[in-house]
């Protein structure tokens, strides 16, 4: 099926994600610019890219981000608006004002905003019937409590904005709390759940699914932030996401954390209402799920499709590996999958990559926080009001 040629600008190009999606959309036949709020963006290098755009910073200058993007809608004529990593929710925030302009793929800020907050997510999955882990929103009074009573073996500390597991604390009945100011109800306190951890990635318009992934996440930054991809199939997965998105008409990039307990059974953890790097398994035809209203099947990745972002795994998994099958798995995968960063027509971004994370090496080191944090350093949104 044929798609009409169309300008699409694509934002957050720092993320690798970003760099597959402008490839993918440009090898369907499309003009792709690209966008970002840092000088160093990986996708700025890809000769897909056929333009670079220097945003202010979407968290810090809001309204000036907001109004850069429609100078470069109007400048560019741009047919579609694509945003990938946490700027989607300032752009959700703006989007019938941008949706003047050209077509927005992302959803309306209350869906966003549900979704995101990690405790209102967990009450409208637990609302519709799924199982869910037992989960609180945190105060100083609660605190002491709580924890004795509701969770007498093991429980988890979050922050109920946050990304990659960053705030993420695992704990025994008796540990001591550290002492963090719980009076916003800003933190949440949840029943562990032991399990294997799955990811999906999902497109879905008008409340239909119309592309889906499930990958095991096996290798990681942090506690959360998988670096290789390999889909699996997981019916009970795939239906739970169906049921979400049809319960919100929802359009745009959604993406669901699950923990697969022992009896089996997909728990449902959190949800970003963004894209996430499930994206990297599939290909060009992934364009039709994206722009093309006409679409209305599921689309799933190639089995033989695997996928890796082989310098965050060199950087933060070979410490993590402890055991025999996981030092053997740990080779398997960076022998066998595929870089997400190099190809063979578009190699620039492979060598610019290291440019990008000295860039953000030197952020960290400057804003006091760690590499994966200051990767949304300033492009995060954690309830603010705008």
């Amino acid at each position: 099926m044929s798609i009409k040629k169309k300008r699409i600008m694509i934002t957050g190009a720092r993320a690798p994600i970003t760099l597959h999606l402008c490839r993918v959309l440009a090898e369907s036949g499309n003009e792709i610019y690209t966008a970002d709020s840092v000088f160093h963006a990986l996708a700025k290098s890809s000769r897909y890219s056929k333009e670079y755009f220097l945003y202010p910073s979407p968290k810090f200058e809001t309204h000036r981000f907001i109004e850069c993007l429609i100078q470069i809608i109007n400048k560019r004529e741009i047919d579609v608006l694509i945003p990938t990593c946490e700027e989607t929710f300032y752009i959700s925030m703006f989007r019938k004002q941008l949706s003047h302009y050209c077509d927005v793929f992302v959803d309306e800020f209350d869906k966003m905003k549900l979704l995101h907050h990690k405790g209102n997510f967990i009450q409208f999955v637990a609302d519709l019937g799924f199982k869910t882990p037992k989960t609180f929103l945190l105060s100083s009074q609660l605190v002491p409590f709580f924890i004795e009573r509701e969770f007498p073996s093991e429980f988890v500390l979050k922050k109920v904005y946050s990304r990659f597991s960053e705030s993420v604390t695992f704990y025994k009945s008796g540990d001591e709390i550290p002492k963090c100011d719980f009076t916003n109800s800003s933190w949440l306190i949840q029943e562990r759940i032991r399990g294997t951890q799955y990811c999906s990635y999902g497109i879905a318009r008008d409340g239909k699914l119309l592309a889906h992934a499930v990958y095991k996440s096996e290798f990681t930054a942090g506690i959360g932030a998988t670096l290789t991809f390999e889909h699996s199939e997981k019916d009970d997965i795939e239906l739970f996401v169906k049921m979400i998105v049809e319960k919100l008409s929802y359009t745009g990039q959604i993406s669901f954390d699950f923990i697969v307990n022992q009896a089996g059974i997909a728990i449902p953890i959190e949800c970003n209402p963004r894209a996430t790097s499930g994206l990297h398994l599939f290909g060009k035809e992934i364009a039709h799920s994206i722009i093309n209203d006409e679409i209305r099947e599921t689309m799933y990745p190639k089995k033989e499709t695997k996928e890796a972002i082989k310098l965050g795994v060199l950087l933060y998994s070979m410490k993590n590996v402890k055991s025999i099958y996981q030092i053997k798995r740990f080779f398997l995968m960076l022998f066998t999958y595929k870089d997400t960063v190099y190809r063979k027509n578009d190699k620039t971004p492979f060598f610019y990559q290291f440019i990008c994370m000295y860039d953000l090496w030197k952020a960290s080191r400057k804003n006091h926080v760690n590499m994966l944090e200051q990767s949304t350093y300033d492009i995060s949104w954690d309830g603010e009001d705008i």
